[in-house]
């Protein structure tokens, strides 16, 4: 009737690669686990998934971005065997193995109950203000990491591994300079205790969360020729960085923060 065609714009809901009451493969460090996708949300333009790992107790539940899940099918469920072959020792114990007291572990494989005991203990312990360790990273080294960002994302360069100083070097010139500054510290083992949580918990987050992209072939290939070797023995502060990202701090300060406990 000579009225011009109007197109309307209409918010159409965000498409998820994966949706509630999916069963999927979760990486959780450098394994992959079954889990159950409970919830979808967006976040900051990001798809995000709330999951539940099969088997485990609820307080593993978590939200994962997409990169961390896959599509539950036999090429991944290849996939989840060769990561088990390649990291024989994050795979699930007997449940006859007593947890040892203060131990941390890092994967919902090795998730252990307290015992009754253990929890009124814990209930009835107060919070030890000393005990608190705050994660906060300089200005600088903020710089370096948006810098790190840029030579990898942007430069396609890699950075050279192993690394003359590596994370377990870093760590341990760190404990020695605590001891000699501060020996009543020292003594305690605090420190010490807490570098060696960082040590562990960096070597099962790098592969699934402290790499970019254009990295993974390479990490692909440190694998194959460091099949024996700790991560952290083999990279450095570039990635040390990283872990403590503003991506990262809060769940990183929440593990200092359990391993002081």
């Amino acid at each position: 009737h000579g009225l011009g065609t109007r197109l309307h714009l209409v918010n159409m809901p965000p498409k998820f690669k994966f949706s509630e009451g999916e069963r999927v493969l979760c990486y959780h460090g450098p394994l992959l686990y079954e889990a159950k996708v409970l919830k979808v949300q967006m976040k900051d333009k990001a798809p995000q998934f709330f999951v539940h790992y099969n088997g485990w107790s609820r307080s593993w539940d978590e939200w994962v971005p997409e990169s961390r899940a896959l599509k539950y099918n036999e090429a991944n469920l290849l996939k989840q065997k060769e990561l088990q072959g390649l990291h024989p020792d994050k795979q699930r114990r007997p449940k006859k193995r007593e947890r040892p007291k203060r131990e941390l572990e890092l994967t919902p494989s090795t998730r252990r109950k307290r015992s009754r005991h253990d929890q009124q203990e814990s209930a009835t312990r107060e919070p030890s203000p000393d005990r608190e360790v705050r994660v906060d990273i300089p200005q600088e080294l903020r710089k370096w990491l948006v810098d790190d960002w840029d030579f990898v994302t942007k430069q396609k360069q890699l950075v050279r591994i192993p690394k003359k100083v590596t994370v377990k070097d870093i760590l341990e010139k760190y404990s020695e300079h605590v001891s000699e500054s501060d020996p009543e510290k020292a003594k305690s083992g605090q420190v010490q205790e807490v570098c060696h949580g960082l040590r562990e918990y960096f070597n099962a987050m790098l592969g699934s969360q402290l790499l970019y992209k254009f990295e993974r072939p390479q990490y692909a290939d440190i694998l194959e020729s460091h099949p024996d070797t700790p991560m952290a023995e083999l990279y450095g502060v570039e990635h040390l960085l990283r872990l403590f990202s503003e991506h990262n701090d809060q769940q990183t300060r929440g593990f200092i923060l359990l391993t002081c406990t």
